[in-house]
């Protein structure tokens, strides 16, 4: 089972804003440039979207930074995990928690385009507000190059369904060098992810 495992903090405007002022360079080439369609024909999990606050950023990377790729409709589909250190209900996650747990990823047309290998959720601490608060990793090997995400995220926020992004670099291919953050969303958890990447440099 996976921990619902990604990597950090809610998507509010102050991460926005760090983002914004962390992704140096202009103009983007991007993958996308509408809002993501519908993904992965063979899942029930309806239409997926990019969040309007999210559309804007990327709006924004497209406007003023240079060799950005940016990439949205994504889907990431549970293959396989395990969990160790969890309680007896595993809806209700405890510290000292260890996820691992593999993904495939799908484009918006719902083909496979790379996995999700061998990824990692440790539930590290709890909130004053009494969520659950995760390390995650996570290397995907795309057809096209191979990113690596790291960072922590709310993990009781992430079960909730609401968006998360994490620190992400390009490892090789047409990613490599590159820098910026992997937002998911949590659709059926554990099973199906909404992804999406935005990398300059």
């Amino acid at each position: 089972m996976r921990l619902t495992a990604k990597k950090p903090r809610i998507l509010t405007t102050a991460a926005i804003a760090l983002l914004a002022s962390t992704l140096t360079v202009g103009v983007a080439s991007a993958d996308s440039s509408a809002p993501a369609r519908s993904t992965a024909s063979r899942t029930s999990a309806g239409t997926s979207h990019v969040p309007s606050s999210l559309t804007s950023l990327i709006e924004s990377v497209r406007g003023s930074k240079r060799g950005c790729v940016v990439m949205t409709g994504l889907t990431e589909q549970f293959i396989e995990g395990t969990v160790t250190g969890a309680g007896p209900d595993p809806t209700k996650p405890q510290i000292g928690q260890h996820g691992v747990y593999s993904m495939r990823v799908y484009n918006a047309a719902g083909e496979v385009i790379g996995e999700q290998r061998d990824g990692t959720t440790d539930v590290y601490a709890q909130a004053p507000n009494g969520h659950f608060l995760v390390h995650g990793v996570e290397d995907f090997k795309l057809n096209d190059g191979s990113i690596h995400a790291e960072g922590n995220y709310d993990l009781t926020s992430t079960l909730a369904h609401e968006w998360q992004v994490v620190p992400a670099v390009g490892t090789s291919g047409r990613y490599k060098g590159k820098r910026g953050y992997e937002f998911f969303y949590d659709v059926t958890n554990p099973f199906l992810f909404k992804l999406a990447f935005v990398l300059c440099g």
